[in-house]
């Protein structure tokens, strides 16, 4: 078992973000993104 201190860094907790608002707006975002450069495809023709 590791001894939990703040010198031993081969032990170290890794930051695990398990945010599920997080994932649906950079779904969000991701989904209006490439809306708009569909459009601007289209605009560009």
């Amino acid at each position: 078992m590791a001894v939990h201190s703040p010198y031993n860094s081969w032990a170290s907790k890794r930051p695990v973000s398990h945010d599920a608002n997080k994932k649906a707006r950079q779904a969000t975002t991701v989904n209006i993104q490439a809306w708009a450069k569909g459009k601007a495809e289209l605009e560009n023709k």
